[in-house]
């Protein structure tokens, strides 16, 4: 089954946090709770029931609890599970539609004025083992635990961060007919993002993704445009800027913040992709 949000707007995320269940506890008893409850297991089992449906939610799978349905525990856990849930609202009207229907049969409702708001449809599986299970739990970790050192407009931050999230359980739609090059281009990518404050060899990104380096280069460029290095260094950049503007760190923390050991090789490759170097950048930002 496929939840049909139509946008605009956006759907808004409420609320999230992390449980851990010892064995023999369960999933609360709630109805009408009046907001979709998105549940992403990362150990053990959950059994849930939502009116008369009964889902097993494993490890690395998610489920989307309906505003309107009955939930309740149809088991307790037999092994410790911890798991990431997250509320959110849609404004507009929601239905679930069958897995079958394609992406043409939703573009024959669609109004095409040029003068009116062009509505789209987002859908997102009720129940689906997650593909990009790094990205989708690295995104799980940072919508709820803000960075300390970046709280300058971070509720704004934290919806982007959950679009993305649902953005990640939409393209499993299309996960059976994603070509293993994309995949392996896009696990790199992520493996990237997320340690992009460490260096990170060929060796290391070859062990963590099972593949030859050479072969991981392959991908990244044909499907990025980017090798690992240049790939890394222009994430390093983006977020040095976002330090740059919002902070008052010395230009040589932001570049160590960031992943880069020499100073002298940061502000080229800045000034490369910026064309300004990060202390111009700094002062054309605040003005």
């Amino acid at each position: 089954m496929i939840l049909k949000l139509l946008a605009p707007p956006l759907p808004s995320f409420i609320s999230g946090g992390e449980d851990t269940y010892e064995i023999g506890q369960h999933h609360p008893n709630r109805k009408g709770i009046g907001v979709f409850d998105l549940i992403v297991v990362t150990k053990g089992v959950l059994h849930i029931s939502e009116d008369d449906a009964r889902y097993q939610v494993n490890e690395k799978e998610t489920l989307i609890l309906y505003p309107d349905g009955h939930h309740y525990s149809a088991m307790p856990c037999n092994s410790e599970t911890h798991f990431y849930w997250f509320h959110f609202i849609t404004a507009n009207k929601w239905t679930t539609i069958s897995p079958e229907l394609t992406n043409s049969q939703y573009k024959e409702a669609m109004h095409d004025d040029p003068f009116k708001v062009k509505h789209f449809s987002i859908r997102l599986p009720k129940h689906c083992t997650i593909v990009n299970w790094e990205k989708v739990e690295w995104l799980c970790g940072q919508i709820i635990d803000p960075s300390p050192e970046l709280n300058l407009a971070w509720e704004f931050q934290q919806q982007l961060l959950f679009q993305e999230l649902l953005l990640e359980l939409a393209a499993n739609q299309d996960a059976d007919r994603l070509l293993p090059s994309v995949a392996l281009a896009e696990k790199a990518a992520a493996y990237l993002r997320r340690n992009y404050t460490n260096k990170v060899s060929y060796q290391e990104l070859g062990r963590v993704l099972q593949f030859h380096p050479n072969h991981i280069a392959r991908c990244m460029i044909d499907v990025l445009g980017f090798g690992p290095n240049e790939y890394v260094n222009r994430y390093r950049i983006e977020q040095a800027k976002t330090l740059l503007i919002y902070t008052d760190w010395p230009i040589e923390r932001i570049a160590e913040k960031c992943g880069f050991s020499q100073l002298a090789y940061f502000s080229r490759f800045f000034k490369k992709l910026e064309g300004v170097s990060p202390n111009r950048f700094r002062k054309m930002g605040k003005g």
